[in-house]
């Protein structure tokens, strides 16, 4: 009887002590009541974050952008200096206007971050990102950093954003979108040789003389919509060429970003150093649609200028694609009001 009342005795002290150490193990309970969470960042940094984000600074357009289409533009208490005044923003959410700016891409304002005591602050890739995000660190101030210069990258950072701000759910939807959207696409153009593709010329917001490399997510949305861009040997960000360049590269398609300085198509076709190239000849001249904000950049509504490009490099296969009835179903489901509605418009050559 002793036997069996010390086998008992030890197999519920056991047990006890089982169950002690597993909730003393990090993560181990499901009832675990930390304060802060680890996640990952693009640039492979262990961040350590509260579990709920409630105060968000963003550094750069793109990740304001992403915070607004993930449903969490009321915890944006800091952002680029250019958002405040967007008119997209502030249709959206009129609040933005008194939102502080803390600077660009070109430099922050560390002190404005501090003062606006975020949960985390949102980094824009590059080569002083690093730098930056130890400053943050320094003052106690977390940060993550994203690099969403590819169609893969991108559905990566909207993950990882969405992650970070608790809006998971919008997160996966916004990629699933993304996802289809590019399988319809590649479905249509997927058999195209390369040779038979069109040579498309991006002008970027430098004007003519100014296009991206093939490091750019521009260079991506290019190919994507079944182009090869004829600057794809290029390194780095945009690049300065000479017009000798682009006439010997010949392109069969230009296009001009919205914010392209000089980028209206009449100008283009009508200058007599361009005339020679296959693009003006057949009057293949393009400027991204929409008067409410770039579709070029590398966030969720770069996916309707893939869907626009694409529809230009090949109409007769998209001929079927309604692109006002598809910008306006994507903004209804991730803004909460149609493009139409927010008084946007698919102008000029769009």
């Amino acid at each position: 009887m002793k036997k069996t009342v010390y086998r008992i005795s030890l197999v519920l002290t056991l047990i006890l002590l089982s169950l002690a150490l597993f909730a003393c193990t990090p993560g181990g309970s499901p009832g675990d009541d930390s304060d802060t969470r680890m996640v990952v960042d693009q640039a492979g940094r262990s961040v350590e974050l509260p579990q709920r984000v409630e105060r968000v600074v963003t550094t750069y357009q793109p990740a304001t952008y992403l915070v607004f289409a993930l449903g969490a533009d009321e915890k944006l208490v800091g952002v680029d200096l250019a958002s405040p005044g967007l008119e997209f923003f502030r249709l959206l959410n009129p609040a933005i206007a008194q939102v502080p700016g803390v600077g660009s891409k070109k430099g922050l304002n560390l002190e404005e971050i501090a003062a606006a005591a975020p949960d985390v602050v949102i980094l824009f890739p590059g080569h002083d990102s690093q730098s930056l995000a130890e400053q943050l660190e320094a003052q106690g101030i977390p940060s993550v950093i994203i690099k969403p210069e590819s169609p893969e990258l991108l559905q990566e950072a909207i993950l990882l954003v969405g992650d970070v701000l608790g809006e998971g759910e919008q997160a996966e939807a916004l990629v699933s979108y993304y996802e289809e959207k590019l399988a319809y696409i590649r479905d249509r153009v997927g058999e195209i040789p390369e040779e038979e593709r069109p040579r498309v010329y991006l002008a970027g917001p430098g004007g003519v003389l100014s296009t991206c490399s093939g490091d750019l997510y521009q260079h991506y949305l290019i190919e994507e919509a079944g182009g090869k861009n004829v600057a794809e040997e290029l390194s780095g960000g945009w690049n300065n060429v000479s017009l000798e360049q682009v006439i010997a590269w010949n392109p069969d398609v230009i296009v001009s970003l919205q914010y392209s300085e000089q980028g209206e198509p009449e100008g283009i076709m009508a200058d007599a150093n361009l005339a020679a190239t296959r693009a003006v000849q057949k009057k293949r001249v393009y400027r991204f649609p929409s008067n409410l904000g770039p579709w070029d950049y590398p966030e969720p509504r770069s996916i309707l200028g893939v869907l626009w490009l694409a529809q230009k490099l090949y109409p007769d296969l998209f001929a079927d694609l309604d692109l006002q009835q598809e910008t306006d179903l994507f903004h209804e489901q991730f803004f909460g009001c149609t493009f139409t509605e927010l008084g946007g418009r698919l102008d000029g050559n769009a």
